[in-house]
């Protein structure tokens, strides 16, 4: 358009239109695309991406300085010859050009949230792991610490009450697991201690919008946290726990969290049955936003520094 619009007034495009139209037009689409330029190269914000590992846990967190967050990493079952670090999870993060990862957080070991990593650790920078004290040392956990120990990556054990400061902008509050007080769920102990954190994003009139991260906590967990923080569990933004399981999930629980958007990971036509519709339900009936990467591939979230959230998603 402004090509034909520079022929117009160069005279070699004869047509019988008002001048000063032609050049308001040529002023408006100048703007137009230089605004819109302006806000993807300086987009100010941060950007929270759900990755469709299938039946796994996986978020990418971008801050508003740039630092990079890999919050589990999906994972393939033991003995399956499918690696959904090789084949999902580290060609997600080349795709976009990510080779260093500030932190990973590995909410807990089971090989859905952390088979995925290996792949990731092998082949792409990473300062930090942020992991937390086992109730019971699996396999996925040693084969993790030898990876980190041989790539020369900081591990970092947290708990309950820690407090991580990302930027200026972005903190981290650990809320579980109580590493003096493990829960006994008669499974090991892996889903009911795992690290749950308040995600907490500054934004500038000084509010927050926060996102509540819960890897796979069951109902024990549930409970001892609304007993330990109560209405301070409230958050805009909830990751399910469990990928929505009836073991998870409970009322009480949710209705002390009562997030605005809900976030599934879950893979598609499952054996487990997730998400229960009770979950679906419960969380309906808060008037809560349900998305699910089983139905709509990656979800995108970003939140600008006005607190505006805006979601993308992939219909698969």
């Amino acid at each position: 358009i402004l090509l034909l619009i520079n022929f117009y007034l160069e005279g070699k495009i004869k047509v019988k239109i008002n001048r000063k139209i032609i050049i308001i037009l040529t002023i408006i689409i100048y703007l137009s695309v230089t605004t819109f330029s302006f806000n993807i190269i300086f987009y100010s914000g941060l950007k929270i991406y759900f990755i469709d590992v299938g039946q796994g846990d996986s978020a990418l967190i971008i801050c508003e300085s740039g630092k990079k967050i890999l919050v589990d990493g999906g994972g393939s079952k033991a003995g399956s010859n499918y690696d959904v670090g090789e084949n999902i999870t580290l060609p997600y993060l080349l795709v976009r050009k990510i080779m260093h990862l500030d932190y990973i957080i590995c909410s807990h070991f089971d090989s859905d949230h952390v088979q995925g990593l290996e792949a990731v650790l092998e082949n792409i920078k990473v300062d930090k792991l942020i992991l937390t004290k086992q109730m019971t040392i699996s396999e996925n956990y040693k084969k993790i610490v030898e990876i980190c120990n041989r790539k020369k990556v900081k591990v970092i054990e947290v708990k309950e009450k820690d407090n991580l400061k990302i930027d200026d902008k972005t903190t981290i509050q650990i809320l579980a697991p109580d590493i003096n007080n493990f829960i006994d769920d008669g499974k090991g102990g892996l889903n009911s201690n795992a690290i749950v954190f308040k995600l907490i994003y500054k934004l500038k009139n000084n509010k927050n919008i926060t996102a509540l991260f819960t890897g796979d906590i069951e109902e024990k967990t549930e409970k001892s946290l609304i007993e330990k923080y109560g209405k301070k569990l409230k958050v805009d933004i909830l990751k399910v726990a469990h990928h929505g399981s009836k073991t998870s999930s409970i009322f009480e629980f949710l209705e002390l969290v009562k997030p605005q958007i809900a976030l599934i990971c879950v893979g598609k036509n499952n054996t487990f049955g997730h998400p229960n519709d009770g979950v679906i339900q419960r969380l309906k009936n808060l008037k809560t936003q349900i998305f699910r990467t089983d139905e709509m591939g990656e979800i995108d979230i970003e939140i600008n520094d006005v607190g505006n959230i805006k979601i993308n998603k992939k219909i698969n």
